[in-house]
């Protein structure tokens, strides 16, 4: 089946010391271009995470967010020991002397250089990378899942449409042999209008040959039966599996120029009338076949 190349996906997922959360979403694209919205600790995998990317999307604009969260209060905030100590222990003495006077608080401590840091800039370890695989894994299938139902609706629709198109191209293949039987009748009656209260006979091997010439000249079977081929191909498209968005769009393109010859080929109404329709089921074919990757 077929993948849109509109789609959400979202997962969590979490060790005993990390929590993770993860939103993956796509749009429309002529290619695949990937990018994140991740925590500076994360960016050393960034190559990693579009490998991840590109097992499950072919094409399209992707964007994957990750949050992270430490769970533990030791991995938040990292305390020196050793840096407070020898603070409280050259502040006592200077307090001795008269120098400092009341008590040693934590927004001292907080501001003292090297006394504090925080958990979060360290490199990940494995069991958190593991989890925050676990995470984006799952975020891009829900996506690949949404992709796919969005892809469904997206056959439906395109298959309809190819049915009326059909419908309109049987309705000119039908119409096309009246269309010169009639233009034969009018011709006769024109010429024998004309010949009318004189003697000159009408010359039937002539007004064969106009009505030949005509026949040639508006003969689109050859358009109906390329148009009708590219249909066959398009609808055997549409149940393959993956990237089919390029090839539907240059096949709508051929069925347009198929159809844009009919309509110069022929000066029929009802011929016009289905030529219109097909146009403007071509065009609906084309803003559609955009949205599948």
């Amino acid at each position: 089946m077929p993948r849109s190349m509109t789609g959400y996906g979202a997962a969590r997922s979490r060790n005993r010391r990390l929590a993770v959360e993860v939103e993956a979403r796509s749009v429309n694209s002529r290619s695949l271009k990937v990018s994140f919205r991740t925590p500076a600790v994360l960016s050393p995998k960034e190559s990693d995470l579009e490998t991840l990317v590109r097992k499950r999307v072919a094409r399209g604009s992707v964007s994957v967010g990750i949050k992270l969260q430490l769970l533990r209060p030791e991995d938040v905030v990292r305390v020196h020991g050793e840096v407070v100590e020898g603070f409280a222990k050259a502040i006592a003495a200077l307090r001795k002397k008269g120098l400092v006077e009341g008590p040693l608080t934590a927004e001292a401590v907080a501001a003292l250089p090297g006394a504090l840091d925080s958990a979060a800039d360290t490199p990940l370890r494995d069991d958190d990378w593991r989890t925050v695989k676990v995470a984006v894994e799952a975020a891009l299938k829900a996506l690949d899942t949404m992709r796919g139902r969005e892809a469904r609706h997206l056959v439906k629709d395109l298959r309809a449409v190819g049915r009326r198109m059909r419908g309109n191209l049987a309705r000119i293949e039908r119409r096309a042999p009246t269309v010169v039987r009639e233009y034969a009748a009018r011709l006769k009656e024109r010429v024998e209008a004309l010949l009318q209260g004189t003697a000159a006979p009408l010359d039937a091997v002539t007004l064969a040959r106009e009505v030949a010439v005509y026949a040639e000249r508006s003969d689109v079977a050859e358009e109906v039966t390329r148009l009708s081929a590219h249909l066959d191909e398009f609808e055997r498209y549409l149940g393959t599996e993956g990237e089919i968005g390029r090839t539907l769009d240059f096949l709508a393109q051929e069925m347009l120029r198929e159809t844009n010859t009919i309509g110069s080929k022929s000066q029929d109404v009802e011929i016009a009338r289905a030529v219109i329709a097909l146009k403007a089921d071509v065009d609906r074919l084309k803003e559609q076949v955009q949205n599948l990757e």
